[in-house]
């Protein structure tokens, strides 16, 4: 093929519009092929009638875009010149019959300028690979995060649900040794009767055996203690037993699970806000010994008795914290104490107060409410367990479980200081609500004549 008739076929596979090798070639009626971009480009910018018509580039023929026609022939042209492009070949084969007409040209020449393009392109993908790297580092990261966040995580829930395991085990351990108190009440009630109806059983047959003999015996026989016998016969009669077991008092009811994830929930919760307190000693009634740690508190004054017990009900003693705002937790144990009075009060009362000041009030316990800066719950007399919410009375609280360790939440901005029963898996006690604090509240403890200490538990512990 000579280099005329290859100029020839470039030129006929060649836009009129972009100059370059047709792409996607589109014919029109004038016979005038362009690529399929170009002339879709031309016939927006330069149409002439409404119905969408244009003229053709090259000849001005006016034709439709709807007309257009792909020039399969021409692309396949075009495909095979673009082939013949950028091929290296030595001198011999420039000359040969395969490559004569095309334009060659020596590689020192084009060398640079792909050189330069090559070096832009290695700069760019340097930089993706820059990007690249940066990118694996953050994901690695990311994944590591995301790793170290699971652990902990997973070690949270199988605490908690050994907690509730825990908490399921006590239940039914606490269930099976009430059944089992009940069941030895009962027996012992049955087995009474049954040595009693024995015991009668073998009188009757001593009694039935003596007249037996009287009446088959002689005269001096049967006559012989007779009236002893006549009124032990007579008003001898089968003494039953008043009441004997039959049911069970109280039939074992599955614990609500969802309301022990409910409570076992609250006090996780509020557990998250535990602040580690301890006691101000500087606030401490003469009548109380402090630990060395300032953890616990318990009662050495003398015996007292009648009125002059009123005066024990005040050896109250301040925690060291005080909190003015935000939310806190804190648990006191109060194993084997028979009376107790714990909550938060007022930093302005916290100072011990002189018995004088209980002198004219019928009720030892009226100044422990909110209208006097305390928010307490306590126990009295072993069983009483009391809120002091009202002036002049205290609401009894109910306790299924009496409580060994008891827990203190203080929301400041809710207004509100709520007490949980940890003995009885964080059941709630009691709670003030809608309160407004107008000063620093700090805990307050009060051991009253109670020698057993009162112990303030560390966070977690």
């Amino acid at each position: 093929m000579t280099s005329t008739v290859l100029v020839d076929i470039q030129e006929e596979v060649t836009c009129p519009i972009c100059l370059e090798l047709l792409t996607e070639p589109l014919s029109i009626d004038c016979g005038h092929s362009f690529c399929q971009a170009c002339i879709t480009e031309n016939s927006k910018e330069s149409a002439i009638s409404p119905e969408g018509e244009s003229s053709c580039p090259v000849c001005q023929t006016s034709y439709q875009l709807r007309n257009l026609r792909p020039n399969r022939h021409l692309a396949n042209i075009a495909e095979r010149l673009r082939k013949e492009d950028g091929k290296l070949i030595c001198w011999l084969c420039e000359r040969s019959q395969e490559h004569r007409g095309h334009h060659a040209f020596l590689m020192e020449e084009i060398a640079q300028e792909y050189q330069e393009k090559f070096q832009e392109s290695l700069k760019r993908l340097r930089q993706e690979q820059q990007e690249a790297e940066k990118l694996k580092a953050v994901i690695m990261e990311k994944k590591t995060s995301w790793k170290n966040q699971m652990e902990p995580e997973r070690h949270r829930i199988q605490t908690e649900f050994n907690q509730l395991r825990s908490i399921l085990d006590k239940e039914e351990q606490r269930q099976l040794k009430k059944l089992e108190e009940e069941e030895r009440k009962g027996l012992s009630i049955i087995e009474e009767a049954e040595d009693e109806l024995v015991h009668q059983s073998q009188a009757l047959k001593e009694l039935i055996s003596d007249l037996e003999r009287r009446c088959q015996g002689s005269i001096m026989e049967l006559m012989q203690d007779v009236s002893d016998v006549m009124e032990r016969s007579e008003f001898w009669t089968l003494r039953k037993p008043e009441a004997l077991p039959t049911k069970l008092k109280s039939v074992f009811r599955a614990p609500d699970l969802k309301k022990m994830l409910r409570v076992f929930r609250e006090l996780t919760d509020v557990q998250s806000y535990w602040v580690d307190v301890t006691l101000n000693p500087y606030t401490a009634n003469i009548n109380l010994v402090l630990s060395k740690n300032r953890r616990q508190v318990r009662f050495v004054g003398p015996k007292l008795s009648g009125s002059h017990l009123e005066e024990h009900y005040d050896c109250g003693i301040l925690g060291s914290q005080h909190f003015s705002s935000g939310k806190h937790y804190w648990e006191i144990e109060v194993t084997k104490k028979t009376d107790w009075i714990l909550g938060v009060c007022s930093n302005t009362v916290g100072s011990p107060f002189s018995f004088s000041q209980f002198a004219n009030n019928r009720n030892v316990y009226s100044r422990y409410q909110p209208q006097s800066g305390y928010w307490v719950i306590g126990l009295h007399h072993k069983h009483e367990y009391r809120a002091y919410e009202d002036s002049s009375s205290s609401l009894l609280l109910s306790m299924t479980v009496p409580p060994r360790r008891i827990g203190v939440f203080l929301d400041y901005e809710a207004g509100t200081v709520s007490f949980f029963n940890v003995t009885n898996h964080g059941f709630p006690i009691y709670t003030f609500t809608k309160y407004y604090f107008p000063t620093t509240l700090c805990p307050y403890f009060n051991p009253c004549n109670c020698v057993v200490p009162m112990t303030l538990r560390r966070p977690s512990s």
